[in-house]
């Protein structure tokens, strides 16, 4: 579904070129990514032909609210970093306070935070989001129960995250997945939300091994689970 509705928006790109003249930015499809411009069904695409562009990459993460810094000559065993960079801070803090991510992972995240993750924690509770807490992003490792496949991890493609901290000091944890009350219906929001953004989603939904974290992780390829 994921592909076949990137190949819609390509097709419908194709035709707004013609029209580029009267097209605002953040619609034209040529135009780079612009993440304080409003979104338009050309984001997803425009997100898209970030994954094996760093110029255009890091000219979309100028336009982000976060902070960072490029992350030279990383290697960790098999797993070298191309891309990397170093995330700081942002609207919302995380803990552990800094991550390494690629920088697709990186702006697919300055999404996440701003259109997602902050939007459905003021609906849910009321308050604003104070931290995500995460358990990592880069680690040279395999697949879980699949030898010799890398893991996204190993190219900081994927970040996990824990849990979500509130303005209040309220602290909701992704193990509080089946939770019949607002807790459940938060934590099952924000996955829906994260899908608008990062192709690959995992939550506890998936299996065991994600039953205390949601697994988020920039590709092009489309998994909501």
């Amino acid at each position: 579904m994921g592909r076949v509705l990137l190949l819609l928006l390509l097709f419908l790109a194709m035709a707004l070129a013609f029209h580029r003249a009267w097209l605002p930015p953040e619609w034209d499809p040529i135009q780079p990514l612009n993440l304080k411009a409003p979104r338009t069904p050309m984001t997803r695409l425009k997100l898209a032909w970030l994954q094996h562009d760093s110029e255009r990459c890091l000219a979309a993460l100028q336009t982000s609210p976060l902070q960072w810094r490029v992350a030279q000559g990383l290697r960790a065993g098999q797993c070298p970093l191309s891309d990397a960079v170093r995330i700081l801070g942002g609207p919302v803090a995380t803990s552990p306070s800094s991550f390494l991510a690629s920088c697709r992972l990186a702006v697919d995240w300055s999404l996440f935070v701003t259109d997602a993750a902050q939007p459905e924690a003021l609906s849910a509770y009321g308050k604003s989001l104070r931290t995500v807490e995460h358990v990592g992003s880069y680690n040279c490792r395999d697949v879980r129960e699949r030898p010799g496949a890398l893991s996204s991890h190993a190219r900081a493609d994927a970040i996990d995250v824990s849990g979500f901290v509130l303005a209040d000091g309220r602290r909701v944890l992704v193990s509080a997945w089946n939770d019949k009350g607002r807790d459940g219906v938060f934590l099952h929001a924000i996955r829906r939300s994260a899908c608008r953004f990062f192709g690959i989603v995992l939550s506890p939904d998936y299996n065991a091994l994600h039953a205390e974290h949601l697994h988020l992780e920039a590709s092009n390829w489309a998994l909501c689970r």
